[in-house]
C-alpha cells in the first residue's frame, strides 16, 4: 500500500449498508471496553469524550459523562442515534469523509488476520461543534474494536479529542499508525477529490474575511452581522468567490482554499 491514500466520501445510507451487521446483541459493551476506558487518559492529547456503537442497531450505546462539556448535545441525545448523529456536529464535507474513512478503516483491517489487526490504530481528523457551536479540529480515535468469529466488527470504543489547541493540517486527513513497528510506522490517506490550484493574489481582503468566518462554520446572515454588511453583499462576494476558484458550491469552495493554504 502507498504512503498516501485517497478516501472516498460515503452517503450514510451505503455506510449503513456496510457497517450493520446482525448478531445476539446481548453482549454488554459497555462492561466489554470498562478497562480500555479507563486506559484512554494515559494515551489523550488533549480534552476527551468518548462513545459505544453498536453495530446491530446502529445506534449509541453509551457515552462519557462530559459529553456536554466538549459537544453542543446532551449524553441522552447522542444516544438515540449513529453515526448519522454525527450530521449535526460535524461539518458536512467532513461527515461524508468521517464515514468514508471508517468504511476504509473497516475494509482495511477485514483484510488482515483478526490476531494482527490489534496492531494498527487509525486516526480520522474533523471539525466537530463544541458546546457553544463553534467548530473545533478533533481527532476520532479507535482504540479498540470487538470482531464476531467471522471477524466482522461488532462494536468499537470511539474517542474524540479536542485539537484546538494545536497547529494540524488544513484539510480532513486520516493517519495510520501501526503500533508493533514491523511495517510502515505512519501512513495518511486524504480525501478525494480534484481542486485546481488558485492564485491568491485574487481574492480580496474583504473575501478573505469571508472565507474565514465559513471556514468556521458561519453561515451568510451570521456573516453579515459580523462583518456589518448585507446578507445580499455576502452572497454576491460567495458567488465571485465560487467563480474565481472554479467551485460549484460552498462546500467546495472551503475545500479548495484550505487545500491550496489561500487565507
Amino acid at each position: 500500500m502507498k504512503n498516501e491514500n485517497k478516501i472516498h466520501p460515503v452517503a450514510y445510507q451505503d455506510f449503513s449498508a456496510h457497517l450493520k451487521i446482525s448478531f445476539d446483541n446481548s453482549i454488554d459493551f459497555k462492561k466489554e471496553f470498562e478497562e480500555d476506558i479507563l486506559e484512554i487518559p494515559k494515551y489523550a492529547i488533549g480534552s476527551y469524550f468518548w462513545f459505544i456503537p453498536d453495530n446491530s442497531k446502529m445506534s449509541i450505546v453509551d457515552t462519557s459523562d462530559n459529553i456536554h462539556e466538549l459537544t453542543s448535545f446532551k449524553k441522552n441525545e447522542w444516544k438515540k442515534y449513529f453515526p448519522n448523529f454525527l450530521q449535526h456536529v460535524m461539518i458536512p464535507e467532513d461527515f461524508i469523509y468521517f464515514l468514508g474513512g471508517v468504511e476504509f478503516m473497516i475494509s482495511y483491517l477485514e483484510n488482515i488476520e483478526i490476531t494482527e489487526r490489534h496492531n494498527y490504530r487509525f486516526n480520522i481528523y474533523a471539525r466537530i461543534k463544541n458546546k457553544n457551536n463553534d467548530y473545533r479540529w478533533m481527532v476520532i480515535q479507535f482504540p479498540r474494536i470487538i470482531y464476531n468469529n467471522e471477524g466482522k466488527a461488532l462494536s468499537s470504543l470511539i474517542v474524540i479529542s479536542d485539537l484546538s489547541n494545536f497547529d494540524i493540517v488544513n484539510q480532513p486527513v486520516m493517519s495510520l499508525i501501526d503500533s508493533s513497528n514491523k511495517r510502515k510506522p505512519f501512513q495518511r490517506a486524504f480525501l478525494e477529490k480534484d481542486t485546481q490550484k488558485v492564485n491568491c493574489a485574487y481574492i480580496t481582503k474583504r473575501e478573505r474575511e469571508i472565507l474565514s468566518l465559513m471556514i468556521s462554520g458561519h453561515n451568510s446572515p451570521q456573516i453579515a452581522e459580523k462583518l456589518f454588511i448585507s446578507y445580499h453583499t455576502v452572497e454576491n462576494h460567495k458567488r465571485n468567490l465560487r467563480k474565481k476558484t472554479n467551485c460549484k458550491t460552498s462546500t467546495e469552495l472551503v475545500y479548495t482554499i484550505l487545500k491550496n493554504n489561500l487565507l
